[in-house]
């Protein structure tokens, strides 16, 4: 009986399946042999030296026939690292990115819920590959409401990371009687992280213009960590928040926009939502005073038979040990403009530089210097794509980096590695870029 009602309530509603893809793939040379290594020294560099990676999305939509809410489910397998065909290990790193059940039109027309794990983000920086303001990857729940021109949301979500037994720790007890042992959890302590943001579309006739707000609130509860046999090491409650805003202009020509961003982060929050913060540590081994500013700028406009991107952000950071000379606080900066020309609707031809500078608050390793590494990378782009425009895709390319390097770019690295010996380095490559109905990559 019960099945037969299971079986009876699915044929009532109406299913719609939903798959698209993500996904890069290329094969590279140094022009001496080797495969060729990044050359960027900022946190988010250039996306032109990227590794292979696949998504995949596969969902439903689910809308019951006699009303109520419009049900959405996604779940988004990721495949990273080296392929069989190169390396010849029969092996890949996977994750799963989306795994989420979301209900639109919850009795209200435009109120939504959904649980799950997912990426939840905004804007990016397609150049660099870079979300400046909201980003996050969380296991948990929301709520929007969302109309043509209003998007309001709020968020939370748990995490509990197993890196250097910092938020979990296991350790085998004898169990009673003495025979045998079990696992024991000694620390669990999850990491709460919640969002609320908020956005509006004003209409200058052709153009949109939309400010956008956004917050995040972190905390960690205290707990207590084995570190050596009996001995044990307190770890503090942390907090941690993130302010930031973004401002939109969009709608002048065929994918041109300009975002501009900006956010301050403190304690926690200042660390990400998937890091563990190891060294920089208060005396009583806390982040609170940890923080990150961030200025960012993204770009494009899209003339016809050329267009023009662009990509920078200004990123400025401090640990929390309170160091006044201390190489682990910073700025960096970086600039990347791609202009390109399409002699026909299936032909593209892109050129990219962009530079990178870093500072740190102490001496470099090497020289003994405070001194400023710097980076500029010159590049050609090649490409038939299925018509004109920057985000064209499918896309088959060919590329060519060239990579000069400063001497303390050069000294950034081990006095072995190519890239500390050459300030001329070499980049060839032919790949492929694609995103078919993606759900995250739109």
């Amino acid at each position: 009986m019960m099945l037969a009602l299971l079986v009876s309530n699915v044929l009532a509603m109406e299913t719609e399946v939903i798959l698209g893809s993500y996904g890069r793939v290329q094969v590279s040379t140094d022009t001496t042999g080797g495969q060729g290594d990044p050359t960027n020294l900022v946190a988010h560099g250039s996306r032109l030296e990227q590794d292979p990676y696949l998504e995949l999305d596969v969902g439903w939509k689910v809308e019951p026939e006699e009303g109520g809410p419009t049900f959405r489910i996604l779940v988004t397998p990721a495949l990273a690292g080296p392929l069989f065909h190169y390396d010849g290990t029969f092996d890949a790193t996977l994750a799963i990115r989306n795994l989420y059940v979301q209900a639109d039109d919850v009795g209200v027309a435009g109120l939504g819920v959904w649980a799950g794990s997912r990426m939840y983000r905004g804007d990016d920086l397609y150049l660099l590959d870079f979300w400046p303001l909201d980003s996050l990857n969380t296991v948990g729940g929301g709520a929007f409401y969302a109309t043509d021109d209003t998007w309001i949301g709020a968020h939370v979500g748990l995490n509990r990371l197993s890196d250097a037994e910092w938020q979990y720790q296991q350790q085998a007890e004898t169990l009673p009687g003495g025979v045998g042992a079990e696992w024991v959890t000694i620390l669990d302590r999850q990491r709460m992280v919640a969002s609320l943001k908020g956005s509006h579309t004003f209409h200058l006739g052709d153009i949109g213009l939309r400010p956008k707000l956004y917050g995040e609130l972190h905390t960690l509860p205290a707990g207590e960590r084995i570190v050596e046999d009996s001995l044990t090491q307190a770890l503090p409650a942390e907090t941690g928040w993130l302010v930031g805003g973004e401002v939109s202009a969009f709608g002048w020509a065929t994918d041109s926009y300009v975002h501009l961003f900006y956010k301050h982060a403190q304690g926690i929050a200042a660390t990400g939502e998937l890091a563990v913060p190891t060294d920089g540590l208060a005396v009583d081994r806390s982040v609170t005073a940890a923080r990150e500013d961030l200025v960012a700028l993204a770009a494009n406009h899209e003339g016809g038979p050329w267009g023009v991107a662009a990509g920078a952000y200004w990123r400025g950071w401090a640990d929390a040990d309170g160091e006044e000379v201390d190489f682990d606080d910073g700025t960096e900066w970086i600039l990347a403009v791609r202009p390109s020309v399409y002699p026909t609707k299936w032909l593209s031809i892109g050129f990219e530089g962009s530079h990178q500078w870093m500072w740190r608050g102490s001496v470099l390793a090497r020289t003994g210097e405070q001194g400023t590494p710097e980076i500029t990378k010159l590049s050609i782009l090649p490409a038939v794509q299925p018509r004109r425009g920057t985000f064209a895709r499918p896309q088959v390319r060919l590329q060519y980096t060239l990579s000069l390097l400063n001497e303390d770019a050069r000294s950034w690295y081990a006095e072995r590695d190519s890239r500390s010996s050459r300030p001329v380095q070499h980049f060839v490559g032919i790949g492929a870029e694609w995103w078919i109905n993606s759900q995250t990559y739109r």
